[in-house]
């Protein structure tokens, strides 16, 4: 992710050199649903800090929309509030019960009335509950028919409706398709094979988000003056 920022405070010239940092940085958002939908297939219903991860993530939503309005000016929501909206959803289609459903549907029909303004759109916010249902896939068809459509909503979450004129797209943009696509499939894949147990991140990682925004605006600011200056 930090990769694919850094991306745009590069001079254009040298942008057009370093387009591989943007196919990487697609590989982001499809693992962080995929921690999300870990995080919700491992844990019983009723687990602490239930609420505590949903309302952390909320909390550093809030924090980062200013530096990352700041930053990208798009007139969009961060990443975060697609990840929490998603974290809704996942849980409803996991756990089943009639107040998570309830608290789903309200949570789809709002990603729906606001999906222009948030980043990665509706395909961004379904994607953990697919997830979900990629992990506790059990027959050989299923697994398959449930990969696939996680791999098509990660790539419909990067590049939106261009993926329909893929025949006709840049070779640069097929890659980052190509790498939105791969993404879940390979997290999917490392889960299954369980090389070894990962240590959890921790919540200190939260802060680095909104940080990293401000330190590459303020850089972008500066080369910004520095060229007008020039």
């Amino acid at each position: 992710m930090i990769i694919d920022h850094t991306w745009f405070v590069l001079p254009n010239e040298i942008q057009e050199n370093m387009s591989w940092m943007r196919v990487f940085g697609r590989f982001a958002f499809p693992l962080f649903c995929l921690t999300i939908a870990a995080n919700v297939a491992r844990r019983p219903l009723r687990y602490p800090g239930g609420w505590t991860y949903l309302c952390g993530i909320l909390l550093f939503a809030i924090l980062s929309q200013w530096p990352y309005s700041r930053y990208f000016n798009n007139g969009h929501l961060n990443i975060l509030f697609v990840l929490a909206l998603g974290l809704v959803i996942a849980q409803a289609v996991h756990h089943r019960t009639p107040r998570l459903f309830a608290g789903g549907i309200l949570v789809l029909v709002t990603a729906i009335a606001y999906r222009p303004v948030l980043s990665y759109g509706l395909a961004g916010v379904l994607l953990p509950a697919a997830l979900i249902s990629a992990l506790r896939a059990g027959k050989l068809e299923i697994k398959v028919a449930s990969w696939s459509l996680c791999a098509l909503l990660a790539a419909i979450a990067n590049v939106g409706g261009s993926i329909l004129l893929l025949p006709n797209l840049p070779a640069i943009d097929c890659a980052v398709i190509a790498a939105a696509a791969l993404a879940p499939v390979l997290g999917l894949t490392l889960l299954q094979i369980q090389v070894r147990p990962l240590r959890p991140v921790g919540n200190w990682l939260y802060p680095v988000y909104p940080i990293h925004l401000l330190l590459l605006s303020s850089m972008s600011i500066a080369s910004s003056s520095a060229l007008a200056s020039a």
